[in-house]
């Protein structure tokens, strides 16, 4: 259920059948009571802190929670307040690449960065600038199966298994184009 909209009721739920008698065609009974919640129902609000002074290597063990690098496979999340300068030429593979801070992409490399889900909530990724456009090779690479679990953003968003999500900002400047087509791939 959505508060404050009147016209919208939803409830989505899933029924996986586990914990079912031997009989997986059985029936069984399902009972739903509509609650409204009092507190600690809704998700955090990240609280956006003024950016640090210096930035951060990303390949520098000292700017990472427990002095490690993020590995394959992990959630990656660059923190409210961070200005985060991705080194590295190849970036393992992350499950979720989570920017509440400043990512930006070195200009001094070609930089490879592969993910399943990036999601830019309350940060900011650059590649090059207005002034500086970028003078090497940017690669996103996002991964997935059609049949993997989706992300879903609230009971009315299914955003799939492979995406960029961006509510706040992305930018992109490279060098000029020697022809005038773009191609996607």
């Amino acid at each position: 259920m959505i508060l404050n909209d009147t016209e919208t009721r939803e409830a989505h739920f899933i029924v996986n059948g586990k914990g079912q008698s031997t009989n997986p065609y059985a029936e069984s009974e399902l009972a739903f009571w509509g609650r409204r919640c009092t507190s600690n129902c809704y998700v955090k609000i990240i609280e956006v802190e003024e950016p640090e002074p210096e930035f951060r290597l990303w390949s520098d063990v000292k700017n990472w929670p427990n002095e490690t690098l993020p590995k394959e496979g992990e959630d990656v999340h660059i923190m409210s307040g961070w200005k985060m300068i991705l080194d590295l030429n190849v970036t393992p593979q992350f499950k979720l690449l989570r920017v509440n801070g400043i990512l930006h992409f070195s200009d001094e490399m070609d930089v490879h960065l592969k993910a399943k889900h990036i999601f830019v909530r309350a940060g900011e990724l650059h590649i090059g600038n207005e002034t500086h456009p970028y003078q090497h090779n940017a690669q996103i690479t996002l991964f997935g199966e059609k049949d993997q679990e989706t992300v879903v953003y609230d009971n009315a968003i299914e955003a799939g298994n492979k995406l960029i999500a961006n509510v706040n900002l992305i930018k992109m400047f490279g060098k000029k184009r020697t022809k005038k087509m773009t191609r996607l791939t």
